[in-house]
């Protein structure tokens, strides 16, 4: 479908320019007459098939961020009673990449063939999650189509301020870790062998730890690249599996088993699930398909199951607070939050206090971690230095001390 340039007159007569997705000038006509537009020229993109094709690609569908962009703009225009379709030809316009602009088209193109908003997103999946468009499409059923877009952009934006602080705090540790290998790996492969080298001439007596240092550099030195390779390898392999569904559980269950990180990644999954389900109950949606959607937005696949579970319970006959309690990892003061929101009938507003007080915990247990780990941190960088100096400096110190004695042996 090639793209045409185009000029338009408005309701009000002002023109209006832009660029459109269409198989002929005629089907551009009726796109722009059905958003109120007169069509006054329209000529045929001459770009090269290469860019326009690279125009529609965009690594991963559209960003946290985007997504966050239009949701706003889209709540902002819809409460002032621009019309759908006008709305979207607007934003289309006035999109910051080429990619949106492409997306922004296709949803208008499903519209106007007959599809509704939802049904047009549900066709970019890869762009618009199955959580976004069934809140989409509650928000058409019920009328609120403004008030949605506007919650799934505070959403979005409470998402993407969690990810941002969890990634701003393992920052400093992985920084200084990656320094801490590569000074390591320059000492071991080109500073130290030319010393170890001297040693060996002199047939100096090597202490155990000096032997150690010898063949971690030799071996180092000379097989380097298969270390790379190597480690590139179990990366892969570590990433495929963790997609292969069976293997995939073990990994999720370690996530949440392993001493030292399972209380930041249970913070973190709950703080997503309750998210979500405030998010759904607040839109009008039952608490059994809120949990089913919600569930789904966890993952990992341990939680996942552990959710899927409370809501069995719930169809079984159970309140949604006695369901939670067969859940270990969820603390009864949440249990009895929860309690309170479904005996008050303000459930809703109880899940997003409580995604609320999970992402304080979060931020609290993540602020301690790094407190402990800055001293883990010194004390291995510390310890590694000590390992390598005394590796080479109790040789030299021997040999120095040989060559002493013999000297003071030939003067006498």
């Amino acid at each position: 479908m090639p793209d045409y340039s185009y000029k338009a007159s408005d309701p009000s007569g002002k023109i209006k320019s832009g660029v459109r997705l269409a198989n002929n000038v005629d089907e551009l006509r009726e796109n722009l007459r059905q958003i109120g537009y007169s069509l006054i020229s329209a000529n045929q993109g001459k770009g090269s098939m290469l860019l326009e094709a690279m125009k529609g690609i965009q690594l991963g569908g559209i960003t946290r961020l985007q997504l966050i962009e239009f949701c706003s703009n889209m709540s902002v225009m819809l409460k002032a009673g621009v019309p759908l379709v006008t709305a979207l030809d607007e934003l289309r316009e006035d999109a910051s990449t080429g990619y949106i602009q492409v997306v922004i088209g296709d949803i208008l193109d499903n519209i106007t063939a007959g599809d509704s908003l939802n049904q047009a997103m549900a066709k970019r999946p890869k762009d618009f999650p199955i959580l976004f468009v069934n809140l989409i499409q509650i928000a058409e059923e019920t009328g609120q189509l403004s008030e949605i877009f506007l919650s799934i952009a505070l959403h979005y934006k409470r998402i993407d301020d969690l990810i941002r602080n969890v990634r701003k705090a393992m920052l400093y540790p992985a920084f200084v870790l990656v320094a801490l290998l590569l000074a390591a790996f320059v000492f071991l492969t080109m500073v130290f062998p030319p010393l170890f080298s001297l040693l060996k001439e002199f047939k100096v007596e090597l202490p155990l730890i000096t032997r150690i240092v010898m063949a971690v550099s030799s071996s180092l030195k000379d097989y380097w690249m298969g270390y790379i390779l190597g480690i590139t390898l179990l990366v892969i392999l570590v990433i495929i599996l963790r997609k292969y569904k069976p293997t995939r559980y073990w990994f999720d269950w370690l996530e949440i088993k392993t001493f030292f990180i399972k209380t930041v990644f249970i913070q973190l999954h709950m703080t997503y699930f309750l998210r979500y389900l405030a998010l759904m109950l607040t839109a009008g949606v039952d608490i059994l398909r809120g949990l089913d959607l919600s569930a789904y937005s966890v993952s990992n696949t341990v939680v996942q199951k552990e959710l899927l579970g409370c809501r069995q319970r719930i169809i079984d006959g159970a309140m949604f607070s006695q369901s939670l309690k067969q859940i270990r990892f969820i603390p009864n003061t949440v249990i009895r939050m929860v309690a309170v929101g479904e005996s008050s009938g303000n459930l809703p507003e109880q899940m997003d206090y409580l995604a609320n007080v999970y992402n304080e915990r979060l931020e609290r247990v993540i602020a301690s971690a790094l407190a402990m780990l800055e001293p883990i941190l010194v004390f291995t960088m510390a310890g590694l230095a000590l390992s390598l100096v005394m590796g080479v400096l109790l040789p030299l110190y021997n040999m120095v001390s040989t060559l002493s004695t013999g000297v003071g042996a030939g003067g006498l």
